[in-house]
């Protein structure tokens, strides 16, 4: 189930030109993001240990501990989101189409990457004005004061990547050589 985004196209067909670089820089751009994403995981961990030692040792935990996890958190999975959709290695349910032939199978992971771009794509574009009326609301979480705007706001580069990942794998896979030569 291991696929890489950089293979050459079934058959050893010729790609589209720029498709290579296009896969390459939406690969390095999701690395990127992941690095980041585990990045702020491990601080998250970090902080959740010096808060729950704090408490436990000397009844000091770290105020807002929680209010920062809870933002951290969903700012750190969403940028593990386009690595995920880059490799497809998404959760999917193959049971019905195991025992169908590749071409249906590949068609059908295409098409199910391109509503994934598209859905990811009206994330962003929701979460995008959300995040400008919680700025205009000037909601805050109850003990920091921290802007929820932000966090908002540093999820939608993520989900936007997901929405390119997804569509160009999608669309990758959908104008294949041998998907186009099996569906006609």
């Amino acid at each position: 189930m291991q696929e890489s985004v950089m293979q050459a196209p079934p058959g050893g067909a010729a790609e589209a030109p720029g498709a290579r670089g296009l896969d390459r820089w939406l690969l390095t751009t999701a690395r990127g993001f992941a690095l980041a994403g585990g990045g702020l995981f491990i601080g998250l961990i970090g902080l959740s240990l010096v808060s729950i030692v704090g408490r436990k040792l000397a009844n000091a935990p770290i105020t807002g501990d929680v209010e920062l996890m809870q933002v951290g958190t969903a700012v750190a999975a969403s940028a593990l989101l386009p690595l995920c959709t880059t490799l497809g290695e998404h959760l999917r349910v193959d049971f019905f189409s195991d025992f169908a032939p590749a071409a249906v199978r590949r068609a059908l992971d295409a098409l199910a990457d391109l509503l994934l771009g598209l859905v990811a794509l009206l994330l962003a574009w929701r979460t995008g004005l959300q995040t400008l009326d919680i700025r205009e609301a000037a909601e805050v979480t109850p003990l920091l004061g921290l802007p929820l705007w932000l966090p908002m706001a540093a999820m939608i580069p993520s989900l936007t990547l997901v929405a390119l990942c997804a569509l160009a794998r999608g669309w990758r896979d959908l104008t294949a050589p041998r998907l186009t030569e099996a569906l006609s």
